[in-house]
């Protein structure tokens, strides 16, 4: 993988910013993507010194215009992209019945529009350079398994996985895979946040998970690295949980 370079959006939250590190750590050129254009660049810093090679950029990955120039940006510093790993998400509380439009929009727009946007962008790319590519959409385990009261949230990671599997069809002959990774709990800084303001809701999700346990991120970079590596060649249009099990949970008994 070395010498290659990735697109990470979402780069500087907590899953995104595991895989920019675990890329930069296999050799890869990593464009940090981020809203947050700060912490993008604070994170390719600290990139570049542990010895990897990153660069920060601010992108609203629901603006056309936005993904174009950072995916631009991308090739004009390291004058390639190869892999694009679409992180960036959100999350909005509210029962279905209260859910405004503007709400439902800005979710759909921010996970799948937005994976839209950077694939078109970065598939372009891939098919000039004629040497194939990997794409990896973060899904979820609330695909298959809804999430009450984020009424917008488990159709938009149902939709990568459509997304994904469209495009595994038309970009095969391209040699581009295309994959979604579904990881169910994953302990991320916003996941403690949530832990911190809801005391009780840690332990009432320990009781459905199998493993006992959520996934840490790197963990979930792990996958994404596999599925963009010489490993997965024949590896396209799946949808790959990463949960503990959590979604073959059906029978089990709840441990007290």
């Amino acid at each position: 993988m070395e010498g290659k370079t990735a697109i990470v959006t979402g780069g500087a939250g907590g899953i995104g910013s595991a895989v920019c590190r675990a890329f930069a750590g296999s050799g890869v050129g990593v464009a940090v993507a981020d809203v947050d254009g700060t912490r993008a660049r604070d994170l390719a810093a600290a990139i570049s010194v542990e010895g990897g090679n990153a660069m920060g950029v601010e992108v609203e990955v629901r603006s056309e215009g936005s993904v174009d120039t950072a995916v631009q940006r991308t090739v004009d510093h390291f004058g390639r992209v190869d892999f694009l790993v679409h992180c960036a998400g959100n999350n909005i509380r509210s029962p279905a019945l209260e859910l405004s439009v503007e709400e439902w929009s800005g979710v759909l727009d921010t996970h799948l529009t937005g994976a839209f946007l950077f694939s078109r962008a970065v598939g372009r790319r891939l098919v000039e350079q004629g040497e194939g590519g990997r794409v990896v959409f973060m899904s979820s385990v609330a695909a298959t398994a809804p999430v009450p009261e984020r009424g917008a949230y488990s159709p938009a990671k149902a939709g990568l996985i459509g997304l994904a599997g469209v495009l595994s069809l038309e970009w095969a002959g391209y040699g581009i895979n295309v994959n979604a990774v579904c990881p169910g709990m994953v302990l991320t800084p916003m996941t403690e946040m949530v832990y911190e303001r809801e005391p009780t809701l840690r332990a009432q999700r320990l009781k459905r998970m199998p493993a006992g346990r959520e996934a840490h991120p790197e963990e979930v970079a792990d996958l994404v690295l596999f599925l963009c590596g010489d490993g997965s060649t024949h590896i396209s249009g799946a949808a790959i949980p990463i949960d503990g099990a959590f979604l073959k949970n059906g029978f089990m008994l709840e441990s007290e």
